[in-house]
């Protein structure tokens, strides 16, 4: 047994047996929240110079230009499967349900519409994004909204669901554990060539952690296409 093994095990035993995580669970949140900008610092670095379309500066706007380059670059004029979770007042999928004038395309939007269902990120309390009840008005008959939590109608809809199209997937759901859900219960599905937009990407322990965590877990391949608004909003393909 190493030196190095024997440390790990006394410090195990006397974290235990001194009930340490009393003294350690006031500072936990912040620590982990620290780790994971740490990480997700050194994925950019790595990233480098691999991203095709970069706008940097700061503007919720910018996520438009993202999804016209996206757009372009992949030729979405075709049939597509357009899959939003988080949809709030519904500005995405417009903008997708408007360029994308293919007869054949379908676009699909998750959320509760009744707010977060859990506190998010000490910003956002349970209920905030709230449209109660309501779902936005695009009156297109491509276009369809599913109600309620993820977890009690994304495998529904997945059983139900063929994602033979070119499958564009939007996240918005803000929440690590509303992320994580949808791309473990997604990412078998998806094939190459099918797309990820993360909204709140720079959101280190929540949409970066959740993707880093699949990516791992399923060994995905895949190729960075876009980041806008310091990495807030960034796009990947299937590789």
């Amino acid at each position: 047994m190493t030196f190095r093994i024997k440390v790990r095990r006394k410090i195990k035993q006397y974290f235990f047996r001194l009930k340490l995580h009393k003294l350690i669970q006031p500072f936990a949140e912040g620590m982990l929240t620290l780790a994971y900008y740490s990480k997700f610092s050194q994925w950019c670095s790595e990233q480098g110079k691999n991203f095709l379309y970069k706008d940097l500066e700061i503007g919720t706007e910018r996520r438009f230009g993202l999804y016209q380059f996206v757009f372009d670059h992949l030729h979405l004029d075709t049939a597509i499967q357009y899959l939003e979770f988080g949809v709030f007042k519904g500005e995405s999928i417009r903008w997708w349900v408007e360029t994308n004038k293919n007869p054949d395309s379908r676009f699909t939007g998750f959320d509760t519409f009744t707010g977060l269902p859990e506190d998010w990120n000490f910003r956002y309390e349970k209920g905030h994004f709230s449209t109660e009840g309501k779902t936005p008005d695009i009156r297109d008959s491509r276009c369809a909204f599913v109600a309620g939590l993820f977890q009690d109608t994304l495998q529904d809809y997945v059983n139900k669901t063929t994602l033979d199209k070119k499958t564009i997937v939007h996240l918005d759901a803000d929440l690590y554990s509303s992320t994580l859900f949808v791309l473990t219960t997604l990412i078998t599905k998806l094939k190459k060539g099918d797309v990820l937009i993360f909204d709140e990407f720079s959101v280190a322990k929540s949409e970066f952690r959740a993707f880093m965590d699949v990516v791992q877990s399923y060994n995905v391949k895949y190729k960075v296409i876009g980041a806008v608004n310091n990495y807030h909003q960034v796009a990947f393909e299937i590789a």
